[in-house]
C-alpha cells in the first residue's frame, strides 16, 4: 500500500521530538518537531514540522503538504486540546 494511502488510524508513532533545522533560503537555525512512524504495512517515515511547512522523510518522501498535515493530525495526541503540536516547556 503506498505510503499517501495509508489509514490514518492504524499509524504508529515511534517517537516525538524537538529538532533543529535550517532553511536553505535562511541562516537561522530554526526549532520544529520530528514525528517518526510506522505505516500499517510496517514500512517507517518521518514527519518534520516547522509551521507552516511539513517536511518528509523516509516512505514519506514524495507526500503532499496535505497528506503530511493530515498525517500530522492524525498523530497527535487524542486528548490534545487543540490541532496544534505539543508545547516545549522549560
Amino acid at each position: 500500500m503506498p505510503a499517501d494511502d495509508a489509514p490514518q488510524n492504524e499509524v504508529t508513532v515511534v517517537s516525538r521530538e524537538r529538532a533543529q533545522i535550517r532553511k536553505r533560503e535562511s541562516r537561522v537555525t530554526l526549532s520544529a518537531w520530528r514525528v517518526e512512524l510506522v505505516l500499517p504495512d510496517g514500512r517507517r517515515g518521518a514527519i518534520v514540522h516547522a509551521e507552516p511547512h511539513f517536511r518528509a522523510e523516509g516512505v514519506l518522501l514524495g507526500a503532499t503538504q496535505e497528506k503530511l498535515a493530515e498525517l500530522w493530525r492524525a498523530t497527535l495526541p487524542k486528548d490534545a486540546p487543540s490541532e496544534e503540536p505539543p508545547q516545549q516547556l522549560g
